[in-house]
């Protein structure tokens, strides 16, 4: 664990002081801002709110004057002219229409419409209509005049100009929407007032009331509610408050109160400080005490105040102080009293001597486990993953990053065939190169891999020596092509093309060098790790699953087996008399009998079985899927083969002139459940054949097991 300097004593008590008031600090202003900004909201709410009943009251004051006015209208004497009225009523009032409408009028079908509308009921009517020529909404009320057939209309604008005034007098934002959600009228620009949504015109049909906030580059607080204007629908009415000045109130009032949280922290930090510096005045006494003592000056002793807690702890420190120097001052007399010999002198010679050679070889070992920490650094990053796939495609990305190019190609030199073969790309189509390969001299590649020297092809198009990987893919632009070599051996070669003429520049091209260099260890270091991992897995004699593969195999075929609730049989197998073949024709014509038995086995078994050589002369078979009846049949069958095999020399070193196995059998979960002691139950039935004359198989029982436990501690078999 990391060694941390602990802090002083008096940091110690202030800090977590400083802290804890800095946090509670920090949660009263949140605390406060939320508080401040809830209030804030509700006050914005009340007078949105309160905006919505003055806009309605005037707007609902003016229509009930307009309705009056109408019907003082129509109820003029027949002689006075329309004309006249219509001059009057702007006079009074500029943006009034007036209009006389009957049966031979030209009217607009919805005209029509409402004007037969208030014929038939002779009865006034309100709308909002829209004007298609002046592009205005208008409050429109129509009423029959006193001649027959005819009908008045006094339209009052619903324009900007209305709504404007409106929101200069409420200091509020208005604007007004059909029932439908569609924008009729707005004090600001229509852009900044968009039609109302589905979901908000279904809450406005359950409630009546609404509030919205739009936070674009201003802050708003909205409130949404009918109007209950005209009698063709139910409009709302939009009042919007910026919360500009709601933010700015919260941040002055924020930092007002952080600014005196501070000051007041600051003040009680003070204060607090020098209460603990007179508290600990008595430690320091003690320190610099032992200052002096650590000086050499023995004599010195601390004063403490009898009336502070650490008065205690100063008396028995001076106590002690006391027995030291009594303790110093004697062996001082002692010293002085003895006389150093000419030994004593000559042993501290050479003990200097040694510590000055310890020392210098520290030196040295310090120096060099710095270099090999830096080579330790340097192979950790070459090596961060071993697996080719993944190491090809940081290489890959390693390029793009740096170079910015995406049609990359690796070739990598086949030492047996003496050529490259394109084994990575990026950037085209796979399949156009895929197993393309090129000899050394062929093409820009070759010749890279021939002199592993780096080609630079500025402009592919009228380069001689570009062959287009054989036609497969026609590449243009400029081209740089590295060789990868590790100790003057030639690993491959990286293709980094772009699409411009000319793009890369001599600080790329030794960038894309050194990461070719890097690679190249890289992908030799995972081609040597993929060789030990397939030589740890086999056997180097017969090629076969060596012991440790062969338990990892079984621990999965047992789980497996276990989940399933399937069979499987270990079948354990030794050569018999091997030792006298070996002694008579030697261990090399050994080995090649322990190649052909291994041979035997595999090809006398099924493609699901596992053989594996469990060391010497013996082998041991995983057998899925395989019952008691199966796996003794298929151990008979392996004998039976090897047995009629003719091996060189059996004549002369084996008994009966042939060589011969035996096999001893076991079966999960029949005969155990556990591995490790099936591995045993087909050992003993091996055991078991070798007792009962050999050249033959029997599976585990226990009668073998009972049979082998009454046996003497140290029988006596034949050599196998």
């Amino acid at each position: 664990m990391p060694n941390f300097t602990p802090l002083p004593l008096l940091k110690q008590l202030l800090w977590p002081l400083i802290v804890l008031l800095l946090v509670l600090a920090g949660t009263s202003v949140i605390g406060s801002g939320l508080l401040l900004y809830d209030n804030l909201g509700s006050s914005i709410d009340a007078q949105l709110e309160h905006a919505q009943q003055m806009v309605y009251r005037d707007l609902k004051q003016k229509e009930r004057l307009l309705s009056e006015l109408l019907t003082l209208l129509s109820q003029r004497p027949a002689t006075v002219p329309i004309a006249e009225l219509e001059k009057e009523v702007r006079t009074y009032q500029p943006t009034l229409g007036l209009q006389l409408y009957n049966a031979q009028s030209k009217l607009s079908a919805t005209q029509r419409k409402l004007l037969e509308s208030v014929q038939k009921s002779k009865s006034e009517l309100r709308h909002i209509t829209y004007d298609n020529r002046q592009e205005t909404y208008y409050l429109t009320l129509l009423q029959p005049a006193e001649a027959p057939h005819q009908s008045l209309l006094l339209r009052f604008p619903l324009n900007q100009a209305l709504f404007i005034a409106l929101s200069k007098r409420y200091l509020c934002d208005l604007a007004l929407y059909s029932e439908e959600g569609r924008l009729i009228v707005s004090s600001a620009p229509t852009t900044d007032a968009p039609n109302l949504t589905e979901e908000q015109l279904l809450t406005l049909s359950s409630n009546n009331r609404l509030y919205t906030s739009r936070i674009d580059d201003i802050h708003f607080r909205n409130l949404l509610a009918p109007l209950p204007l005209g009698s063709n629908g139910l409009p709302f009415l939009k009042t919007s408050r910026s919360l500009n000045q709601l933010n700015g109130l919260l941040l002055t009032n924020s930092w007002r109160l952080l600014l005196t949280v501070i000051l007041t922290l600051s003040i009680g930090s003070f204060i607090y400080y020098r209460l603990l510096l007179k508290a600990l005045a008595p430690l320091k006494n003690l320190l610099e005490t032992i200052r002096q003592i650590s000086r050499g000056n023995l004599s010195s002793r601390t004063e403490i105040n009898p009336d502070t807690h650490l008065h205690e702890l100063g008396s028995s420190f001076n106590q002690m102080l006391e027995q030291l120097e009594t303790l110093y001052e004697n062996r001082l007399e002692a010293e002085k009293s003895a006389v150093l010999n000419q030994e004593t002198v000559k042993y501290s010679y050479h003990l200097k001597k040694k510590n000055l050679e310890i020392e210098k070889v520290n030196i040295q070992l310090k120096e060099q486990y710095e270099e090999l920490s830096a080579l330790f650094r340097v192979s950790r990053s070459l090596t961060s993953t071993l697996d080719q796939n993944l190491l090809f495609e940081k290489i890959f990305t390693i390029f793009r990053e740096a170079l910015h190019c995406d049609r990359i190609v690796l070739l990598l030199y086949l030492p047996g065939s003496e050529s490259l073969e394109i084994v990575k790309t990026a950037g085209l189509d796979a399949n156009t190169v895929k197993g393309l390969s090129f000899n050394l001299g062929e093409g820009i590649s070759g010749m890279v891999a021939a002199n592993m020297k780096p080609i630079y092809s500025e402009d592919l198009s009228v380069d001689d020596r570009n062959l287009n990987y054989k036609g497969s893919w026609v590449s243009t632009g400029s081209l740089l092509s590295m060789p990868m070599v590790l100790q003057n051996r030639l690993i491959g070669v990286l293709n980094i093309h772009h699409p411009k003429v000319n793009a890369f520049n001599p600080v790329s091209q030794q960038m894309a060098q050194a990461i070719a260099d890097q690679s190249a260890i890289s992908i030799e270091n995972s081609r040597l790790y993929e060789k030990t991992r397939t030589l740890s897995a086999t056997d180097d004699l017969t090629s076969l699953a060596n012991r440790r593969q062969f338990q990892d195999i079984l621990q999965r075929e047992w789980a497996q087996s276990r989940r399933y609730h399937s069979n499987f049989s270990l079948l354990m197998l030794d050569i018999d008399h091997f030792k006298s073949y070996n002694d008579t024709h030697g261990h090399l014509k050994g080995d090649i009998v322990l190649k052909k038995v291994a041979a035997l086995l595999l090809q006398n078994t099924r493609g699901i079985d596992l053989v594996a050589r469990f060391g010497g002369e013996e082998f041991v078979l995983l057998l899925p899927k395989a019952d008691r009846v199966g796996s003794l049949a298929v151990a008979r069958k392996l004998c039976a083969c090897i047995a009629n095999e003719n091996f060189n020399g059996m004549e002369e070193s084996q008994p009966g002139g042939k060589l011969t196995v035996s096999i001893g059998t076991a079966t999960f979960p029949n005969d155990s459940t556990d591995i490790y002691e099936l591995l045993n139950q087909a050992d003993e039935a091996l055991y078991q054949v070798k007792r009962s004359g050999r050249d033959h198989a029997l599976p585990w029982s226990a009668k073998i097991s009972r049979a082998r436990d009454e046996m003497p501690a140290t029988p006596a078999l034949p050599p196998s």
